[in-house]
């Protein structure tokens, strides 16, 4: 009798099974690709999908199931997942077998429907993910088939990846991987087919033909998987065709903004925009404005509060924050949040003029730290009036309206804080209170957990605010080079803070700056991001060659004298609050010294040593996704899942007229109006009905009146959902969170 190997039974039907799981590899790049995709599907939506694919490739793994039976299998895992993501409960405590069959049946058919309401539109992706699947897997049976589908999502790919933020050339590789090994298994397939005999000798030492295989194809993904971090020395084939016909194009940097045209870097100068942080620049050293002042500073500009893991923008508050009229020579109104202050400050007066070679739309004018009163504007048409100037006290920020020319010249006079090292030592590490200091603390539930746990770890000397903010800036400023070239190509991690700490680990301001602010709140420090420009350069600084970089000991806090200011001197910064004190500002860019001022005798204090922290990154994380449009690519693999669920439904179109658009996506005043919506569905079978005629108040008064217990969680919901529907205000995530917990605990208690 013939001895049976041990891996004969794995050798039995192993074309079908290793089909599927290639296949299933194959599928879920694209899925990574579109959640990079910023906006188009929302978590649960790819939770969902990624589930579906992964349990539809398992029961293939079985192919002598009968196909009816692994159909039935998947359908239900499809509904068990879907239910699980989207926490569905469906209610049968009124089903009553008892009943009559008529009554019972109605029971039944009501539940199921709620429960299938509940799963809608995400159970259309559901099962257009396994609808896909399976069609791939018949469509990945053919050798033809496959080079087609190779070739064809290849060159997708590469051009999402080429024209966009998004880093797709792990999903290149791994497409190519599996792509080469499917034909590799239909060959073999083939053989077998055409050849037992053949196929029976080598089945009995499948290693001498897998081994040779396996280690060729790996080799050439391996070294096609470093391509990337060798940088480009031709120009593409589009930009080449372009740049010929003397036409420009705008070169997208990975994860940073937008490069210039014709192959050339951008240009350093005073961002517009902050919302995509990073890349790489040319220093522009184009005049701006001379400034004289009685001391020298740090022209401050704007400020930022709202980090969204990509860069900064303008977060509600600041766009709400009230404004107020400009009189010549008066004490501009404080922030009522820092009265009364502490802080002793030295007055700076600096006259402003606007450099003939400048070409500014600036939305605010300039000066040393917070101002404090205007003592004159001048503007470009030649007109005194201050009408234009509006000032935000919340942010010390001295704003110019845009109806006439941007001044040619103004005088204004500052108060620079005085840094009493130890003074801000007496402020406790932890905030008596955090009111109206949210928005300095709030980060991003993206925001990776190495990040707090590098903060904690580098302030975890520390015993006071002052100490922690410092320890962040001297670790930043000796732990990471200034460069205003970064290699891009390390980044890795979707978060800016993270790619630069963990990944590339040099950058310039923009790198630091953020970094500080975002370490700062996560360790409790209401902190915000800070732009405008450095000291610039006056007759002294003849020599120097790099704008902000100079020796320590040429930089004289109190230097009178006339500064003429470039575009290489825009920069960014760090300020954070101390109660009692206010806003003070930080430097925690390598080889940047901030112009400060210190109390004539300040005894000499040592800060706690660092401890150990590591510099090098933990894990790789996926690449970073800044706001863009979805691409060509994305659209042709859109209609591709599109064609596949009209030809796999073709028998049962109707199914598929409820099926939602391909990323569209509820924000979050949808959100919470869909969970109030479910919440009163399901409180309806509680016994607490909603009639017609009653409005959302009248409503909850009535279900009050029945149980008192329900007063003050009813009550924040409509709060919620009246500002949601009808407000036309936005409800922040924090909210939406509360709201959905609001929810769940009220079904947990009706």
């Amino acid at each position: 009798m013939e001895e049976r190997r041990w891996w004969s039974p794995l050798l039995q039907d192993w074309q079908e099974r290793a089909t599927a799981i290639l296949t299933g590899l194959f599928l879920l790049q694209f899925v990574l690709w579109i959640e990079k995709e910023d906006g188009v599907w929302l978590d649960e939506t790819v939770v969902i999908v990624k589930w579906t694919l992964a349990l539809t490739i398992v029961v293939e793994l079985f192919p002598r199931l009968h196909r009816a039976l692994r159909c039935l299998i998947q359908a239900v895992a499809l509904l068990v997942v879907t239910g699980n993501a989207l926490n569905v409960s469906p209610d049968a405590g009124g089903v009553h077998p008892m009943r009559q069959l008529g009554a019972f049946v109605r029971d039944i058919a009501e539940i199921v429907s709620d429960t299938f309401m509940q799963m809608v539109p995400f159970i259309w992706f559901a099962l257009g993910a396994w609808l896909v699947a399976l069609l791939a897997c018949w469509w990945m049976k053919a050798k033809g088939r496959i080079m087609f589908l190779l070739v064809s999502s290849v060159i997708a790919l590469s051009i999402r990846d080429s024209f966009s933020l998004l880093l797709l050339w792990k999903q290149v590789a791994i497409v190519i991987f599996c792509g080469l090994f499917l034909l590799v298994v239909r060959h073999f397939a083939g053989l077998k087919h055409r050849n037992p005999a053949g196929w029976a000798h080598l089945a009995e030492y499948p290693s001498y033909v897998a081994l040779p295989v396996v280690l060729l194809i790996s080799l050439v993904v391996f070294i096609g998987t470093l391509a990337p971090n060798v940088r480009a020395v031709l120009t593409d084939p589009y930009t080449l065709w372009m740049n010929m016909r003397g036409k420009t194009v705008d070169i997208v940097n990975k994860g940073t903004g937008v490069a210039s045209v014709l192959g050339s870097d951008p240009t350093s100068g005073y961002s517009r925009n902050d919302s995509s942080l990073g890349g790489e620049f040319a220093f522009d050293y184009t005049p701006v404005m001379t400034v004289s002042t009685t001391h020298r500073s740090y022209w401050r500009g704007e400020t930022r509060s709202m980090y969204t893991g990509k860069g900064w923008i303008v977060s509600d508050v600041e766009r709400r924050t009230p404004l107020s009229p400009v009189t010549e020579d008066a004490p501009l109104p404080t922030d009522p949040r820092l009265a009364p202050s502490k802080l002793k400050t030295v007055e700076v007066t600096q006259t402003v003029t606007l450099a003939d070679e400048a070409n500014p739309d600036f939305p605010v004018l300039f000066g040393a730290y917070a101002i404090d009163r205007v003592q004159g504007v001048v503007s470009g048409g030649g007109n005194t009036s201050l009408a234009p100037l509006l000032w935000s006290a919340r942010l010390s920020e001295l704003r110019w309206s845009g109806r006439e020319s941007y001044p040619k010249v103004y005088t204004v006079v500052s108060k620079v804080p005085v840094v009493d090292e130890t003074e801000l030592r007496q402020v406790p590490a932890d905030l008596p209170t955090t009111v109206g200091l949210e928005e300095y603390l709030m980060l991003p539930d993206s925001l990776p957990a190495r990040v707090r746990e590098l903060a904690a770890k580098v302030t975890q000397p520390a015993t006071n605010m002052y100490d922690k903010a410092k320890l962040l800036e001297q670790y930043l400023a000796t732990t990471y080079p200034y460069t205003n070239t970064p290699d891009l190509s390390k980044g890795r991690s979707r978060d800016f803070v993270d790619r630069f700490l963990f990944e590339i680990q040099e950058g310039y301001c923009d790198y630091f700056s953020t970094a500080m602010a975002v370490m700062a709140r996560s360790v409790g420090l209401p902190a915000r991001w800070v732009k405008g420009y450095t000291p610039g350069a006056n007759v002294l600084d003849d020599g120097v060659s790099v704008p902000g970089l100079m020796p320590e000991e040429r930089i004289d806090p109190n230097g009178a004298g006339d500064y003429t200011v470039r575009n290489a001197d825009a920069h960014s910064w760090v300020e954070i609050y101390f109660p009692g004190y206010g806003w003070i500002p930080f430097e925690p860019t390598a080889g940047f010294a901030l112009p400060t001022f210190a109390p004539e005798e300040e005894t000499a204090v040592t800060l706690p040593e660092l401890t150990d922290t590591p510099t090098e990154p933990a894990e790789q994380q996926e690449s970073a996704a800044v706001p863009r449009a979805v691409g060509w690519g994305a659209g042709a693999v859109a209609l591709a899942i599109a064609l596949a669920l009209v030809w796999a439904g073709r028998r049962s179109i109707p199914l598929l007229r409820s099926v939602s658009p391909l990323g569209k996506q509820l924000d979050a005043n949808q959100r919470a109006i869909v969970e109030f919506e479910r919440l009163v569905r399901y409180a309806r079978r509680k016994g607490y009905s909603w009639a017609e005629h009653e409005t959302v108040r009248e409503m909850t008064a009535r279900w009050v009146s029945k149980d008192k217990w329900l007063k003050k969680d009813m009550e924040s919901l409509v709060e919620l959902f009246e500002k949601a529907k009808y407000s036309g205000e936005r409800i922040s995530e924090e909210e939406l969170s509360l709201f959905s917990r609001t929810v769940h605990k009220l079904k947990e208690n009706m």
